[in-house]
C-alpha cells in the first residue's frame, strides 16, 4: 500500500508539473506582472513589435504605478486603469505633458486609429493625445475633448488639433486651435466649435478678449429670403451672421 507520504510527494509533483506547463514558455522573467503578462500575451514578448525590456519594473515617482520601457515603447500599469502600452509620437506627447504626474494621468488605453484613419489616438485618466503625420501630438480633455469626440464631422471639418488644450489670456477659459478651426470652453456655457469665415471673423474681433466674447453656441443655418442661405454664431456679445457675398457682426447693446 502507497503510504500517506509518497501519496503526498506525487500530489506535489502533478501540481508543479501543471503549473510549469501552464506557464508560457516564452515567458520573459525580467518582465513579470500584469505588464509581463500584456508584454508577452498581446505584444508578442521580446520577439514582438515591442522589442526587448530595457529596465527592469519600476515605480512612478507619484507612488501610483509602475512601468517597464522596452526598446520601442513602454508598458504602464496602476490598479485603476490596468497595463497600457505607449509608444511612438504619443508617447513623446504624453511625456512633454509630464507622464502620468501630469493631467493626462495614466492611459486607460492603447492606441487605436481615429474615425478617418488618418490618425492615431490613445485615451487617459484625463483625456486624450491626437497624432497625425501632419500635425503631431496634442492632448484635448474635458468638454472640449467631448465636444470634439462626439462631433462626427470633427475631423473633416476641424482636422486634427494643433495644440494642446491653452488657457486663454483673460483666464475665463480654454481652447484648442485644430488644423481648420478651434473649440472654445468657458465654464458659464460650455465648448463650441468655431471656424471657417466665421472663425475669421472672430479673431479680427479680437477673439474672446473683444467684444464678442465666448460662444454660446456653435454654427448654425438661417434662411434670410434676401440673401438667401445665411450662417450665424452666437456669442457673449452679439452675434456673426454670413453668406457667400457679405457678412455681418451683430453686438449686442449693453
Amino acid at each position: 500500500m502507497t503510504s500517506w507520504k509518497l501519496r503526498a510527494a506525487g500530489a506535489l509533483a502533478a501540481a508543479v508539473a501543471a503549473v510549469t506547463m501552464a506557464a508560457p514558455a516564452q515567458a520573459d522573467p525580467r518582465v513579470g506582472g500584469e505588464i509581463g503578462f500584456i508584454y508577452e500575451h498581446q505584444h508578442g514578448g521580446a520577439s514582438g513589435w515591442l522589442g526587448q525590456p530595457l529596465t527592469p519594473e519600476i515605480r512612478t515617482p507619484n507612488g501610483k504605478g509602475a512601468y517597464v520601457v522596452f526598446q520601442n515603447g513602454s508598458i504602464y500599469w496602476s490598479p485603476g486603469t490596468g497595463a497600457r502600452e505607449v509608444h511612438g509620437e504619443l508617447r513623446n506627447g504624453w511625456g512633454r505633458l509630464g507622464w502620468e504626474g501630469g493631467y493626462l494621468g495614466f492611459p486607460t488605453s492603447d492606441e487605436q486609429p481615429t474615425a478617418s484613419r488618418r490618425g492615431r489616438f490613445q485615451t487617459f485618466q484625463g483625456g486624450a493625445l491626437y497624432w497625425a503625420p501632419w500635425t503631431g501630438a496634442h492632448a484635448v480633455r474635458g468638454d472640449i475633448r467631448d465636444t470634439y469626440a462626439s462631433w462626427y464631422q470633427s475631423e473633416d471639418i476641424l482636422g486634427f488639433p494643433i495644440t494642446s488644450e491653452v488657457r486663454t489670456p483673460n483666464n475665463r477659459g480654454a481652447y484648442n486651435h485644430f488644423q481648420w478651426g478651434s473649440i472654445y470652453w468657458s465654464p458659464d456655457y460650455g465648448a463650441f466649435p468655431i471656424y471657417g469665415a466665421i472663425r475669421d471673423l472672430y479673431a479680427s474681433q479680437g477673439w474672446e478678449n473683444g467684444p464678442l466674447g465666448f460662444p454660446v453656441s456653435a454654427e448654425f443655418d438661417y434662411a434670410l429670403s434676401t440673401v438667401g442661405e445665411v450662417k450665424g454664431q452666437e456669442f457673449e456679445g452679439g452675434f456673426i451672421w454670413w453668406w457667400p457675398e457679405g457678412h455681418e457682426i451683430y453686438l449686442t447693446e449693453g
